[in-house]
């Protein structure tokens, strides 16, 4: 047992191996877009159309998946 309270995962330490394809710049672009998409979804899903609302929010989350785009503190630990 140590002392150090915080948990193995969360620790800061260097990812080995990981090389994003697309630089900061476009993940950065890719993610506000696909945040605003998903919001503009969710307007459609509650105002009435939501077959539309909810093919913007796949579609959003599917392309910024597919540019390796996510919100993950872990890993803007080491920065």
């Amino acid at each position: 047992m140590t002392d150090n309270p915080m948990p193995e995962h969360a620790a800061a330490r260097p990812q080995d191996g990981y090389t994003p394809v697309f630089s900061d710049q476009v993940r950065t672009i890719v993610y506000v877009a696909g945040l605003i998409a998903s919001i503009v979804g969710l307007g459609f899903m509650c105002f009435g159309h939501p077959e539309i609302g909810g093919f913007v929010s796949t579609a959003a989350g599917a392309i910024a998946g597919g540019f390796g785009v996510a919100y993950n503190p872990l890993r803007l630990a080491g920065k």
